[in-house]
């Protein structure tokens, strides 16, 4: 009789077991998506919080660039006339101290033009971080809220895989980038708060 029941045990629990392991098995496939992090810049259809710190950030920088135009206008300015001067007929004297008196200035000019540009790609660097880090790390956030909400288990972003060149075949049904960008727009300005600018 205890043979008889333990053996009844044994085919109740393997029974068991078997709808178990079967039930798991017809589970439903995981969900892969894929996000264009490119388009968050867009400035209809993108990230309202990134593309006002993107103009912020752009506004604060517009002096530096045309201080960096102005500097630059003037070397091809100097060129010119430097390339007028050499130009000129030969039983027309040039005066050799103007030329290189332009010279001179050009040359000045283009090594403030390099350290001009150095520092402004130093302040831009800087300043990125800065304004767009704590919204890129809110961005990050809201993508892994975004992904177990919607129960996706992978999301690529679309933008880096394309630039590393390591995207083969592409499905358009698993772009959740506009869904995702809705979603984000629609949370509301909390942590993503960019640094004022200076």
């Amino acid at each position: 009789m205890k043979r008889f029941s333990f053996l009844g045990i044994s085919l109740v629990l393997a029974a068991v077991f078997a709808f178990s392991a079967s039930a798991q098995t017809t589970a439903a496939p995981a969900k892969i998506g894929w996000i264009d992090t490119g388009a968050f810049a867009n400035e209809k259809e993108g990230i309202k919080r990134f593309t006002n710190a993107m103009t912020a950030l752009g506004n604060e920088a517009r002096p530096k660039e045309q201080e960096l135009i102005g500097i630059q206008t003037r070397v091809n300015t100097i060129a010119e006339e430097l390339r007028k001067l050499s130009g000129q007929p030969a039983n027309i004297p040039v005066d050799q101290n103007a030329v290189r008196s332009k010279q001179d200035e050009g040359a000045r000019l283009q090594r403030e033009f390099e350290f001009k540009k150095k520092e402004y790609d130093a302040f831009i660097e800087k300043r990125s971080g800065e304004v767009l880090g704590p919204i890129n790390q809110d961005i990050g956030k809201a993508i892994g809220e975004f992904a177990k909400q919607k129960g996706y288990v992978v999301v690529f972003d679309i933008d880096k895989l394309a630039q590393a060149g390591a995207i083969l075949m592409l499905d358009p049904a698993a772009d959740i980038t506009k869904e995702f960008i809705t979603f984000y727009n629609a949370r509301p300005a909390g942590a993503a708060t960019a640094a004022a600018p200076r």
